[in-house]
C-alpha cells in the first residue's frame, strides 16, 4: 500500500529537501527521484482527484507544484510537460485573486 501525499509533503520536498538550484538545471536522477516519489499523485492532479487541496492556499500551491513543476521534470522534453499548463494558469490566477481577497 501506497503512502498517502499531502500538500505538505509537497511543500516541504519542493521548498526544504531539496536545494532550490534543481528547480533549473536538467537532472535525470532528480527527475527520476521525482516520478518515483511523485508519480501517483501527479496521475491523481491530472484526473482532478486533488481537487480538494483546493480549500486551503497551501494544498493549491501543492498541486500547482505537482501540474507544473513536476510535469516538467517528470516528462522532460516531451510535449506532455506542458500538458496541464492550462488547468495550472486557472489555479493560480485563483490563488492570486483569493491572496488579494484576504487582503
Amino acid at each position: 500500500m501506497s503512502k498517502v501525499i499531502k500538500p505538505r509533503d509537497i511543500i516541504q520536498f519542493w521548498f526544504e529537501e531539496i536545494d532550490s538550484a534543481l528547480w533549473w538545471k536538467k537532472d535525470l536522477n532528480f527527475d527520476a527521484l521525482i516520478i518515483e516519489r511523485f508519480s501517483g499523485v501527479h496521475q491523481q492532479a491530472c484526473a482532478g482527484e486533488l481537487y480538494t487541496w483546493r480549500a486551503t492556499a497551501e494544498g493549491r500551491l501543492a498541486e500547482v507544484i505537482v501540474l507544473d513543476q513536476f510535469s516538467r521534470n517528470m516528462f522532460r522534453d516531451e510535449k506532455e510537460a506542458f500538458a496541464q499548463d492550462g488547468l495550472t494558469l486557472v489555479l493560480t490566477q485563483e490563488l492570486i485573486s483569493l491572496a488579494w481577497i484576504k487582503n
